[in-house]
C-alpha cells in the first residue's frame, strides 16, 4: 500500500475542505490496511465507524445555512452556544426526563459499548409556555451541541411542491454534525393524513417526515414540540424514542417559581403562596411575565415588590374561586390598601371584606 500518496491525497482534500471526501478515502485506506495489520483491528474499526457517521473533520468546513430558492429566506436559525439567563423550572417529572438525556450523551461511549445509542428523537407535548422551547434549548447547552431552530413561515413556501424539499434541506443540513434540530409547531408539519381538509402535498409531507425521524442518526437530537398533539399524523407517534408531556404547574410549583424569581422578606413569605393562588391555572411564562413586570413596576413607582405583585394579581382573579379572592382582598388591605380599592381589583363585596375583617380581629 502506497502510504505516502494517501497520506498526499489526504492532505490535499483537508486543504480543499471536502470533509465527504476525506472520511471516503479514510474509510477505503482502511479496510486495505485491515488485511496486512490485523494488530490494528481494533483501533481501525473504531475510525471507521467514526467516518461513517458524524465526523469531527465535518465541523471543520463553514456550513452555509439552507435558504429557500425562491424566497432566499433562511429556513433555520442557529446558535452555537446557548445561553440561558435564567435556570428554567419544570415539574418533576420532566426535569428528570430531561436529565437522563444528559446522562445518555455523557455516557454515549458505555452505551454504544452495551449495542445501544442514546436517546436521538423527543417530541415535546404541552400547552404555549410551559417550557418546550426552553427544553430544547437547556438540552443543547447541556449536551454542548449547536441548537437549530426550525423557521416555519420560511419552510412552508407558497408552492406547497417546495415544502419537502425544504425540508429536506434543513434535515440534511442538521445531519452534518451531532446538533439538537427543534422543529417548532410540529402539528403544522405532522397532521393527520386522514384530514379531508389537507390537500394531498400537505399529506406527502408527513411522509417525508416519518422517513426522516426513521433515519435520523443517532449522533444528533430530533426535538418536535407542539401544543396540539390530537392534530398529529398516529404514524408519527411511535417514531420517537421518548415524548414528554409538559403540564401547566401547579400552585405549589409556581409559588416556588415566585419564591425563586423575588427575595421576599420572611414575614411576607405567604405573598407567593397568595399570588400562586390568583395565577391558578397559568403557565410557566405567564407568571415570569407577572413577576417581571412587579419588579418593574416597584422600582419605577418606588413601591415594595411585595404590594405591587398583589396588586397585579389581583388582575388574574375574575375567574378564580370566591374564596381566593377573598383571601386575596384581605391580603391587599394587610398590605396598606383601602378596602374600596381591595374590593374593586378582587371584585369582592365591601361588606364581605367588613365581615370578614371583623372576623379576623375578633379571632386574633
Amino acid at each position: 500500500m502506497d502510504t505516502e500518496r494517501s497520506f498526499v491525497h489526504l492532505a490535499r482534500l483537508a486543504l480543499e475542505g471536502r470533509p465527504d471526501d476525506i472520511a471516503a478515502l479514510v474509510r477505503q485506506t482502511l479496510r486495505r490496511l485491515q488485511t496486512s495489520r490485523t494488530d490494528l483491528e481494533p483501533a481501525i474499526e473504531a475510525v471507521m465507524k467514526l467516518a461513517a457517521t458524524g465526523s469531527p473533520l465535518r465541523r471543520l468546513v463553514p456550513k452555509p445555512v439552507p435558504v429557500d430558492s425562491e424566497t432566499r429566506l433562511e429556513l433555520i436559525r442557529s446558535e452555537n452556544n446557548v445561553v440561558i439567563q435564567r435556570e428554567p423550572t419544570w415539574s418533576a417529572p420532566v426535569a428528570a426526563a430531561l436529565q437522563r438525556v444528559v446522562k445518555e450523551a455523557v455516557q454515549e461511549k458505555a452505551l454504544r459499548a452495551a449495542g445501544v445509542s442514546p436517546t436521538r428523537s423527543m417530541l415535546f407535548v404541552g400547552p404555549p409556555g410551559v417550557g418546550k422551547t426552553l427544553a430544547a434549548r437547556w438540552l443543547a447547552r447541556e449536551t454542548g451541541r449547536p441548537l437549530l431552530v426550525l423557521d416555519l413561515a420560511s419552510v412552508m413556501n407558497s408552492f406547497l411542491g417546495k415544502t419537502g424539499a425544504n425540508l429536506r434541506m434543513v434535515i440534511d443540513h442538521a445531519k452534518r454534525e451531532p446538533s439538537v434540530l427543534l422543529l417548532d409547531e410540529f402539528d403544522a408539519l405532522a397532521k393527520r393524513r386522514d384530514d379531508a381538509t389537507e390537500v394531498g402535498e400537505l399529506k406527502r409531507l408527513v411522509t417525508v417526515l416519518i422517513q426522516e425521524l426513521d433515519s435520523w442518526p443517532d449522533y444528533g437530537l430530533l426535538i418536535c414540540a407542539t401544543n396540539h398533539p390530537e392534530l398529529l399524523d398516529p404514524a408519527v407517534w411511535r417514531r420517537f424514542d421518548s415524548v414528554i408531556e409538559f403540564p401547566k404547574p401547579t400552585t405549589a410549583e409556581i409559588s416556588a417559581l415566585i419564591g425563586s424569581r423575588l427575595s421576599i422578606s420572611a414575614n411576607r413569605s405567604s405573598v407567593a403562596g397568595l399570588v400562586s393562588l390568583s395565577m391558578s391555572g397559568s403557565s410557566y411564562s405567564d407568571v415570569d411575565r407577572l413577576v417581571t413586570r412587579a419588579r418593574r413596576n416597584a422600582v419605577v413607582d418606588g413601591r415594595d415588590v411585595e404590594s405591587t405583585l398583589l396588586e397585579l394579581a389581583a388582575e388574574h382573579v375574575s375567574t378564580a374561586p370566591t374564596e381566593h379572592r377573598i383571601a386575596l382582598a384581605l391580603k391587599l388591605i394587610e398590605f396598606g390598601f383601602s378596602q374600596r380599592h381591595a374590593a374593586d381589583l378582587t371584585r369582592v363585596a365591601r361588606d364581605t371584606l367588613r365581615k370578614r375583617a371583623a372576623k379576623a380581629k375578633r379571632v386574633n
